[in-house]
């Protein structure tokens, strides 16, 4: 249970993280500095302005202090940093009872109302002269006192209102709201670069976010099969509506055009219901040449690609025939191919889109679909090599548009 309530002294915003802590300390304290540095550079994108941040002695809570108009604003940026658990508002004092007394009472004057009944929740941790029990014994009593008048009644099962007192160190951090993050997760970091190959379906760019949230640093490889403006626009909005978790002030996207060479094969394929695992095998071989090509400055260092395929049926092509190139193409990639939607319902990757943005739009992204479709490895490999269209390939990574979206 929660009290909404933003109160005027609130200055700092308290962060608690819980995956991380199953990691051993090494780990988590290298997660750590990675969750507080992607908060301090989304905070520094949206123009959010803090005073400071520090994580407490015993790695177990992360502190961002700001005025007090800037918290609600930091509020929703926070919330849904990957890493994140939870975060409260909330004041600090110092470790001794009188203050904790004094300053949880200016926090019960704003909670609670008359017949109210109420709840300290308090941790401690840390060496201290007191237990957690004595803290809300004292500042219970106190409370109770205090507003006499008020009809109040403690009730530690189903409280109205709760009021929650953490004692850590020298410090104390007392709030009324505890506020649940939107993904949790763990924070982005630099060394687990992947790339994401999206060729429209939202799938596609539900799979990227997936990783996302497991701390990689997605690279999106757009591979423009439809030429359509009106669909290009909805893409790259799609796209930006991700950006809005990215930490990191580099994101790009990376758009390459393949109509003119699927329109190339499609007038000159006799057997079309190969098209699409040619159409996938023209995809990987883009990736494996820019994961080859030194001008692209994160080549060396993307460590998996990120494909959207699902077992749903949602997919333009077949599921056999997109689990079937999947096969192939893993047999011949130079990393590794990470399939995070591949066993979630066409429901729940409904819903995962609209958590993500309720603004994604889905289009038609593909015209070269047709209504029988094949894989066979041997023929299509034999198909793909007599229609030489390495040198095609290589011109339209030359021509690709890199788009910045942050």
């Amino acid at each position: 249970m929660t009290n909404n309530i933003l109160l005027k002294q609130y200055n700092l915003v308290l962060i608690r993280y819980a995956e991380i802590w199953l990691k051993s300390q090494k780990v988590k304290i290298r997660m750590l500095n990675y969750l507080m540095n992607n908060i301090k550079n989304i905070l520094t994108r949206k123009s959010i302005p803090f005073n400071k941040y520090q994580i407490s002695k015993d790695s177990s809570r992360v502190f961002f202090f700001f005025n007090n108009k800037d918290i609600p604003d930091a509020i929703n940026v926070i919330k849904n940093t990957f890493g994140v658990h939870s975060i409260s508002p909330a004041i600090r004092t110092s470790n001794n009872i009188e203050n904790i007394t004094e300053r949880t009472i200016e926090v019960a004057h704003d909670v609670l109302e008359k017949n109210d009944s109420f709840a300290l929740r308090v941790k401690r941790s840390g060496n201290h002269t007191y237990t957690s029990m004595e803290v809300a014994q004292i500042v219970g009593k106190a409370i109770l006192d205090k507003f006499s008048d008020f009809n109040l009644k403690v009730n530690l099962t189903q409280p109205k209102k709760q009021i929650f007192i953490e004692v850590r160190g020298d410090f104390t951090y007392i709030f009324s709201q505890v506020i649940k993050s939107k993904w949790g997760g763990l924070p982005i970091e630099p060394q687990k670069k992947m790339f994401v190959m999206d060729v429209g379906r939202l799938n596609d760019l539900i799979a990227g976010f997936l990783l996302l949230r497991r701390g990689g640093e997605i690279y999106p490889i757009l591979i423009d099969v439809n030429d359509n403006k009106a669909h290009e626009e909805m893409w790259l909005s799609n796209w930006k509506e991700v950006s809005e978790y990215i930490p990191y002030s580099r994101f790009r996207l990376i758009k390459i055009n393949i109509h003119h060479i699927l329109k190339k094969i499609a007038s000159e394929l006799e057997f079309l219901h190969y098209i699409c695992g040619i159409c996938r095998l023209i995809r990987f071989e883009i990736v494996s040449k820019i994961l080859n090509n030194p001008s692209f400055h994160f080549q060396n260092k993307i460590r998996a690609s990120v494909d959207g395929i699902s077992l749903n049926c949602s997919s333009l092509c077949p599921d056999s025939i997109d689990l079937e190139s999947l096969v192939h193409n893993s047999l011949i990639s130079n990393v590794p191919i990470f399939t995070p939607a591949i066993g979630f319902s066409n429901r729940t990757l409904g819903e995962l889109g609209t958590k993500i943005s309720p603004k994604l739009n889905e289009f038609d992204y593909c015209p070269f679909t047709p209504e029988k479709q094949e894989f066979n490895v041997i023929k299509i490999k034999e198909i793909y090599d007599r229609l030489k269209i390495d040198k095609i390939i290589e011109d339209s990574i030359a021509d690709r548009l890199e788009l910045k979206i942050l």
